[in-house]
């Protein structure tokens, strides 16, 4: 049986894409209680894809491996399709989300009595751009990924037991 992880995993990212998406437009709310809503259907929505992964791509097995490949792959292709939304967001629907955010860490640098010199001042506006930020978002949503396909992927795995053939 040829198993196409690729395949799986864009369809899969495309759905946790939608929902990387939305948790940010609810997180640029300060809608706490729904960040934490979809955070719970994400993981959800990951052990659901990644279960109909095994039971239909894989003959019903799949181990820790290919379960984590799997799981980062979705991860990586929901968050540029995520990237890609968050992106024209930022860049042509709310141009002042960024700016706004940017002086909202500087008045709590200010407030924390942290030296703000002309390096993290030069860090911080490379960082407020759009690219930049989607980059970033990029790659939290990758660290998270890690975390939950570490975890989940020993939940998931189903190996062939020996006396199968």
């Amino acid at each position: 049986m040829q198993i196409n992880v690729m395949k799986s995993a864009m369809k899969s990212g495309l759905i946790l894409g939608v929902l990387f998406s939305i948790n940010f437009f609810l997180m640029s709310a300060n809608f706490i209680l729904g960040v934490g809503l979809v955070m719970a259907i994400i993981i959800v929505a990951t052990y659901r894809v990644t279960i109909q992964f095994r039971d239909k791509e894989c003959g019903g097995y799949i181990n820790y491996g290919r379960a984590l490949l799997f799981i980062l792959l979705s991860f990586f292709y929901a968050s540029l399709i995520s990237a890609v939304i968050k992106l024209i967001y930022l860049q042509f629907i709310n141009t002042n989300f960024l700016p706004n955010l940017h002086n909202e860490v500087l008045l709590f640098w200010e407030s924390a009595n942290i030296p703000i010199d002309e390096t993290l001042e030069e860090t911080a506006n490379s960082i407020f751009k759009p690219a930049s930020f989607s980059m970033y978002l990029i790659w939290m949503n990758m660290s998270g990924g890690t975390f939950i396909g570490l975890i989940m992927a020993a939940f998931v795995k189903k190996e062939k037991s020996i006396f199968e053939e």
